[in-house]
């Protein structure tokens, strides 16, 4: 009925159908018959075939005769031969007698060419040879009279997998004819059910090649074309533009009519009095142009944040017409049209009003914004807090329904926020007499200047601290108190962050990247810590408990500190340094979206007084951040001396720590068929970390007497003490002394004071002779540890004088020495780093080190902040650094952290030597205290738990609630009457690093090991805690009293302590501590053994500190599980889960996170993530311990996970889904496109969102490690295949990935230049052009231009002169 042209366009779009393809499929033999007969003789539908065979479906042999029997008898006919080449490469042919290759080939003599003939032929012969094969396994098991056949013992079915007796026993008497009809039956199923899949997977594929068009679209400007490249800086120079396009956009925009200048605008609003009018001055008001010198700053919270991040891209025009809004209120000149009061009943501070107005953006919309005050950094100095006016942008309002209903509703919220704040601990005191501007009596008031222009005013403020609970009357003598406003959800116990707009935050705005946050205003906690000054050079220790904001105020002093260097016209060397590669790239995120936004604002009118554009600003005058390994690696080879490692052991080591990810690795292992489990190094050194020596420990080390030491133990003292100490570098003591062998002596360690080792003579003389058995094992084993890595550096360093330093420095030698050094989380490092840091500054008073020795991750490394004043005052001078306390906790209310602080008063008491001495954390807000219960069977607490109101057999828990188990042990032996989702329970050890606002602590101390040693507690005396809460710094916490004259005190058995005896209990402790401030609302501690949590049940209850419900009470007041919790609750928790989802949790994470988002309706999120987590099931299955049958269904899973993956239409599963397609063993030449479309992706994402960059980049390491891949794959077929097409393929991603050896031996081989054609497509791929700028094969097109790959450069040479060009 149709001409083909038609019909093939019908067929194109059936064929994305799953249902038809799957049709299709099935009747694809008889489809091309139909098609290759034309009922009008006007020979076959080409255009209908053409469609078909790109389908990459199954046809049979007759069908194939049909078509080739019916073509033009024309060898060079271009459909002929493309046609005989698509069914070779991309279909398959399918035989059905011995005859069937002769019925093809005896039609391809009279209408293919040369070429054609020799693929379809090829095609033919490999699936006659296949059925021939089946054949012949058919005959072997018609030869068995069961249908069975026997080899090797094993019992073996139709398909050659072995059956189990029992299957044989109760398998029915079928004849080889229905056997073997049922295996062709499943068999074909599954082909066609993988078949179908492969299709879809060709789909998708689609949507991620479109992907990467966009994102060339918006990478960065190039500098002018390859000829500037011979001046490298003065490329970098001339590329100095704005990098954004929709940037470029907005000023282009803004270029076409004339911009106002401040004082423009300010005397146009004078004169406004219309919406028109308003409208009008906003077109003349330039985005990108925010003027520092205004004299209002303009303040947004986070709900004014999000509804730039909703709506930038659905509703951009909408976004910059509110900041242009902004911008005019930032003038002080505010004329009725423009602000509005706004009527409010809520009252804060005291009864003072709240100052709300509103200002309209059209009919739909409204900004709501408050005269607020605010503390005020630019205004503050170091001893001097001020607080001023600002223009407080709570919400952007948008309903077109009832726009008055949503304003009364944000009106509410703010209401609540300030009535929240004023049962904050900190508040402000005001100084009303040092106000500046007197002619107003209320400092909610503004001021007027001289010219009618409104203009915030400022006052002298103090930041105090009140216990909770205590009186908030009124201050007195001219003084008032402030409180600031906190968030209006109950269960949220934190104060509200705001953001400040200047030109830098607006870009970032408009930018609506999702890598760029703004960064909150600093308080006056950060204040005082970014401009604490001693009177002489010290360096700063800063100590705090996880949640009181370390990590914050070290990135507020590390961007303070850059900007005083750069005012000084100065370019020293800052570093930042940690252990953990993801605390590292956070900071460097949070310290560059510093320099986007923070435009300084200098009062003055030069324009070179402006802070310049971040963009503009190259790495070298930016600070260094890393992490130790690499700072380590960068050490061993600029020092002078014997480095470390060798040039494949450096290169191994930096490979393995940057692909960290389990699918590189695993990548990697199946391309070169490694054991992933093998312990012993075979190339070169590896490195000993705890897990291997945990292996070592098993198997080598613990011999088979009893100990009372453990692994972990042994491992401390190793790493920390007989290794890692300042004594074991013996530096001075004898230079010759080999950097291997710098370890303390059996007479150094038993010389060490308790305070350091706290293990007994005895103890230690049993670590030290493990220790020597382990260092031979170690290096027999060709291994090294990271102490032999320190020491080396070391002896190398102490060789050095001040003056060598300075030389390398002057030869430019980075990172010696540092001007100022910057250490996070420093509790992870030893005695032994820190030396050789300190060593390595330019000034050792110049340091700047935070951390915790209560949440140590790093394992093996015993810290105390005691002990590096030490090291500071016996090495460095005598001067000891500033120690700083974070006691501030802004992540758990009071009563969760009086708990918490209880647990820590016994660790200080019976464990003092491993940890430093704290203050206990100080809630911001009081909250709900813990509570106890004490049950006898688990349908009891399930009962207490829900009560009467529980309508299912299960807990239904919330999105932010959790179950904490003592160890995995306990998890699994949780009782089905429980009724919880096992995905809700974790071990502490799993929860480590996780927040939930609920958290029930089920059976810790009827599991503990300790068992009743508990009963210690009764040691803890009035005096001890007395002596503890004796400094008022302390007391100021709000710890309650203990109360002894409870009759509980006598119900606990006495127990005396012995620190040896009982050493188990440190651990038990810290547990203890850690599962409970997991909690940010409320802790429930439930246990079924009452004789063994009484002891601690007792002390919580004498303390105060805890609630109790007994067997005849509930919790249904509070309604902690089952909480009813919203949608995008739900929503942003299984964010959070995929986030969280590492190590040892990640399948927990994982399965969380797939609920969250079930919970939330979010169905394609859901199956993304259960396709990530089969995925993570499959990674490192041993296909070669699978027998035949398991081989075919974990084939088929492959397909399937390949395909969610896919469908997730995620840049970050597209390499999980090659892999899967990689272990198929099917497709190795579309495995390498995607291997390459992923790096493509990764490359073109990167530089697009990165404004600093400039073209052409350089792709990153894991961006070159799938260039590789895809190379490796791509000359694997190429071998098979022989196409020019495939080479090019492989050469374009070696050079890519930077294997120009690799890409030279290719040329040099003859297999990728025959002809003069063939070169001149070769050399396209070398030369540099204004087109390819944006493509990663830039970077080696500039390294060719400039003869910096010589052997591939010789290789193209060799080429030209053979094809004679």
């Amino acid at each position: 009925l149709l001409d083909d042209i038609s019909s093939s366009q019908i067929l194109k779009a059936a064929l994305k159908s799953p249902e038809s393809l799957a049709f299709f499929t099935t009747h694809a033999s008889q489809v091309l018959e139909v098609f290759s007969l034309s009922s009008s003789n006007k020979g076959v539908r080409q255009d209908d075939i053409t469609v078909l065979l790109t389908a990459k479906l199954t046809f049979n042999a007759k069908s194939v005769s049909v078509l080739l029997s019916n073509l033009e008898k024309d060898r060079s006919d271009p459909f002929n031969n493309n046609t005989a080449r698509t069914l070779s490469s991309t279909c398959k042919i399918k035989m059905e007698s011995k005859t069937d290759n002769k019925l093809v080939l005896n039609h391809t003599h009279e209408c293919l060419g040369k070429r054609a003939k020799k693929e379809i032929t090829e095609a033919v012969n490999q699936a006659f040879k296949d059925f021939m094969k089946l054949k012949q396994q058919q005959a072997r098991m018609s030869s068995s009279p069961s249908g069975k056949i026997i080899g090797g013992g094993a019992t073996l079915d139709a398909n050659g997998v072995p059956i189990t007796k029992e299957e044989e026993e109760e398998e029915p008497d079928e004849t080889n004819e229905e056997m073997e009809r049922k295996a062709k039956e499943e068999m074909e199923r599954k082909l066609t059910a993988m078949s179908i899949q492969g299709q879809k997977i060709t789909s998708t594929y689609q949507w991620y090649t479109e992907l990467l068009k966009e994102f060339e679209t918006k990478a960065p400007k190039d500098n002018g074309g390859f000829d500037q490249y011979d001046n490298d800086d003065e490329a970098k120079a001339n590329d100095v533009g704005e990098n954004d396009e929709r940037t470029n956009a907005i000023l282009a925009a803004s270029a076409k009519k004339k911009t106002l200048s401040s004082d423009q605008l300010v005397a146009a609003l004078t004169s406004c009095e219309t919406e028109d009018a308003l409208a009008d001055i906003e077109t003349g008001i330039d985005l990108l142009k925010w003027d520092s010198l205004s004299p209002w700053i303009i303040d947004i919270t986070e709900h004014a944040h999000k509804f730039f991040r909703r709506h930038i891209k659905k509703d951009r025009a909408l976004c910059e017409r509110v900041i242009r809004r902004l911008m005019m209120l930032s003038t002080g000149r505010w004329p009725y049209v423009l602000c509005k009061h706004l009527r409010s009943n809520g009252r804060t501070n005291f009864g003072k009003k709240i100052n709300l107005y509103e200002t309209k953006i059209d009919s739909a919309s409204r900004i709501i914004w408050e005269v607020a005050l605010a503390f005020s950094p630019r205004r503050s100095s170091k001893g001097n807090n001020v607080c001023e006016q600002v223009v407080r942008v709570w919400d952007i309002v948008l309903d077109h329904d009832n726009l008055s209903r949503a304003i009364d509703q944000t009106i509410e919220r703010i209401e609540k926020s300030h009535k929240r704040g004023e049962d904050c601990a900190i508040w402000a005191e005001i100084d009303k007499k040092a106000q500046d501007h007197p002619s107003s009596s209320n400092e909610a008031e503004d001021a007027t200047n001289s010219d009618g222009i409104r203009v915030p005013k400022y006052f002298a403020m103090s930041q105090e601290v009140s216990v909770i609970g205590t009186g908030r009357d009124e201050a007195t003598d001219g003084k008032s108190k402030h409180f600031d406003p906190a968030s209006d959800d109950p269960r949220q116990y934190t104060l509200l962050k705001f953001y400040e707009l200047n030109e830098g935050a607006v870009k970032m705005l408009l930018d609506g990247k999702d890598n760029m946050d703004l960064p909150f205003t600093p308080g006056p906690k950060e204040h005082e810590i970014i401009h604490h000054r001693s009177e002489t050079p010290k360096s700063l220790l800063l100590m705090g408990r996880s949640g009181t904001g370390k990590t914050t105020c070290l990135v507020f002093r590390m961007w303070a500190q850059y900007h005083e260097y750069r005012q000084q016209g100065t370019r020293p060397k800052q570093m930042f340094l940690t252990k953990n590669e993801v605390l590292c790239r956070e900071v460097q995120r949070s310290f560059n979206n510093m320099g986007r936004a923070w435009r300084k604002r200098i009062e003055t009118n030069d324009p070179a007084a402006i802070e310049p554009d971040w963009s503009t600003i190259t790495d070298a005058e930016k600070p260094e951040f890393l992490t130790s390994s690499e700072w380590l690696e960068n050490l061993d080879v600029v020092l002078p001396g014997e480095q470390f490692f060798t040039p494949f052991e450096l290169k191994k080591r930096v490979d393995t720590r940057k692909e960290k990810d389990s699918v590189t690795k695993g990548i990697e292992d199946y391309l070169t068929g490694r054991d992933v489990d093998e312990i012993v190094s075979t190339e070169g050194r590896e490195e000993m970390n705890f897990p291997k020596f945990l292996k070592l420990w098993k198997r080598k080390l613990r011999g088979s007497r009893r100990s009372s030491l453990n692994e972990a133990i042994v491992w401390r003292e190793i790493k920390s003490f007989i290794k890692g100490s300042i004594v074991s570098l013996h530096i001075g003591d004898n230079e010759d002394r080999s950097a291997q062998d710098r370890y303390l002596s059996l007479d150094e360690y038993l010389a060490l004071g308790k305070k350091e080792s706290r293990l007994d003579e005895t103890q230690r003389r049993e670590a030290y002779e493990i220790f020597v058995k382990y260092e031979k094992l170690k290096k027999e084993s060709g291994f090294y540890d990271e102490g032999d890595l320190v020491h080396n550096i070391a002896s190398r360093v102490s060789r050095l004088s001040r003056g060598d330093i300075e030389a390398l420095a002057m030869q430019g030698v980075s990172l010696i020495p540092v001007d100022s050094l910057f250490v996070d989380e420093v509790q992870d490092f030893t005695q032994s780093e820190l030396y050789v840091l300190a060593m390595l500054c330019r000034d050792p008073n110049n340091l700047f080190l935070a951390g915790d020795t209560a949440q140590s991750i790093s394992q093996g490394v015993d810290f105390r902040f005691t002990d590096v004043r030490q090291i500071f005052f016996e090495h460095f001078g005598g001067t000891k650094p500033d120690l700083l306390q974070l006691t501030h906790n802004y992540r758990s209310h009071a009563g969760v952290l009086r708990l918490a602080a209880c647990v820590v008063e016994l660790m200080y008491h019976f464990f003092g030597n491993s940890l430093d001495r704290l203050p206990p954390d100080l809630g911001l807000f009081n909250g709900p205290k813990p509570v106890i219960m004490d049950v006898t069977s688990t349908e009891e607490l399930v009962l207490m738990l829900d009560g009467s109101k529980r309508e299912t057999s299960r807990i239904e828990f919330g999105a932010h609630q959790v179950v904490i188990v003592r160890s995995e042990e306990a998890k699994k032996a949780l009782p089905d009457e429980f009724g919880v989702d096992p995905d809700w329970v974790m071990t502490v050890q799993e929860s480590k690093g996780l927040e939930f606002d609920d958290v029930l602590l089920y059976n810790f101390f009827s599991d503990s090991p300790a068992e009743d040693l508990w009963r210690i507690v009764s040691n803890y005396t009035e005096e001890d805690i007395k002596a503890y809460y004796a400094d008022a710094t302390v007391a100021s916490s709000g710890i309650q009293k203990y109360d002894w004259d409870s009759p509980l005190l006598n119900d606990t058995r006495h127990l005396d302590f012995d620190v040896n005896s009982h050493k188990i209990l440190e651990v038990e402790l810290k547990m203890l501590y850690t599962a409970i401030t997991r909690a940010r609302v409320n802790v429930f501690i439930a246990e079924t053994d009452s004789e063994l949590s009484r002891p601690m049940f007792n002390y919580f209850q004498r303390r105060a500190v805890v609630d109790v419900v007994n067997r005849e009470g509930s919790l249904s007041s509070v309604r902690v599980f089952g909480a009813k919790d919203t949608i995008e609750d739900w929503k942003n928790r299984g964010e959070y889960y995929l986030e969280k989802a590492e190590g040892d949790r990640q399948n927990s994470c994982l399965r969380l996170a797939a609920k969250c988002f079930d919970k939330a309706g979010d169905t394609k999120r859901m199956n993304q993530t259960l396709a990530y987590l089969s995925f993570t099931e499959i990674e490192n299955a041993d296909e070669k311990k699978m027998k035949t049958k398991q081989k075919l269904q974990f084939k088929e899973k492959l397909y399937s996970i390949t395909e969610q993956l896919l469908e997730a239409r995620d840049v970050g599963f597209l390499n999980k889904a090659a892999f899967c397609l990689l272990k198929t063993e099917e497709h190795d030449e579309y495995t390498a496109r995607m291997f390459e479309l992923y790096a493509r992706l990764t490359y073109a994402k990167r530089i697009s969102e990165d404004d600093s960059l400039m073209l052409p980049v350089t792709p990153t390491s894991h961006e070159k490690k799938y260039f590789q891949y895809a190379g490796q794959l791509f000359a694997k077929v190429h071998k098979s295949d022989g196409t020019f097409r495939l080479a090019v393929d492989c050469f374009r991603n070696y050079v890519s990935a930077g294997m120009y050896d690799e890409a030279a031996d290719m040329i040099n081989s003859g297999n990728l230049v025959r002809n003069n054609k063939e070169f001149r497509s070769l050399y396209q791929l070398c030369i540099p052009s204004a087109d390819t700028m944006r493509d990663p094969t830039a970077a080696f097109r500039k390294d060719f231009q400039r003869k910096k790959c010589v052997k591939l450069i010789e290789a193209v040479k060799s080429a030209a002169i053979s094809v004679g060009n």
